[in-house]
């Protein structure tokens, strides 16, 4: 049961980080008026946080 709580733990770390990824991806992109290489390089970097994270 324990191993089944670690793996959502896992999952909702990604998702997170993910999502804050392309909040602020598409936050910096309205600012720099390039919405979507913006959204995309945050949530790369998100999905690169997460699995740093997660080790």
């Amino acid at each position: 049961m324990s191993r089944k709580k670690k793996d959502n733990a896992k999952q909702g770390t990604y998702a997170l980080c993910i999502t804050m990824g392309i909040v602020l991806g598409f936050g910096l992109g309205v600012i720099f008026e390039q919405l979507l290489i913006t959204t995309l390089v945050g949530a790369v970097a998100g999905f690169l946080a997460a699995a740093k994270l997660t080790r």
